[in-house]
């Protein structure tokens, strides 16, 4: 799945001229979904992956984006709590993935890059 950013919004969903995550008119791979309990959804994007760094990956809310592709990638598996539902690679459901990702844990990246690069071949 692929989104193009149309518009910046900060947290509070007012728009903004600029973000440090986004970027206007790029195109960016969805990683995954998430569905709030008020039915609002957020893409999860890699905003930023300089070389030789850790990427920075989070959810943006979906109404920054225009949907380019729909594919949804061989990886993803649906999930539930009682709090949202969602859609994402499995592999990175397992508890404490998320987590220890965001911790620059170095057990995760091999997953991560995994996980991505099914997204990214799957829908070039």
């Amino acid at each position: 799945m692929k989104v193009k950013c149309i518009r910046l919004l900060n947290a509070d969903g007012k728009e903004v001229k600029s973000s440090s995550w986004l970027k206007l008119g790029q195109v960016y791979h969805v990683m995954g979904i998430y569905v709030a309990p008020d039915g609002r959804r957020s893409f999860r994007i890699i905003s930023r992956h300089p070389q030789g760094e850790w990427p920075q990956m989070g959810y943006q809310n979906a109404e920054c984006f225009e949907v380019i592709s729909e594919k949804v990638p061989s990886n993803w598996r649906e999930w539930e709590n009682k709090n949202a539902c969602g859609i994402g690679p499995e592999a990175w459901q397992t508890s404490g993935f998320l987590e220890a990702f965001c911790d620059h844990d170095p057990a995760t990246y091999p997953i991560f890059e995994r996980e991505r690069d099914i997204i990214l071949r799957e829908d070039p």
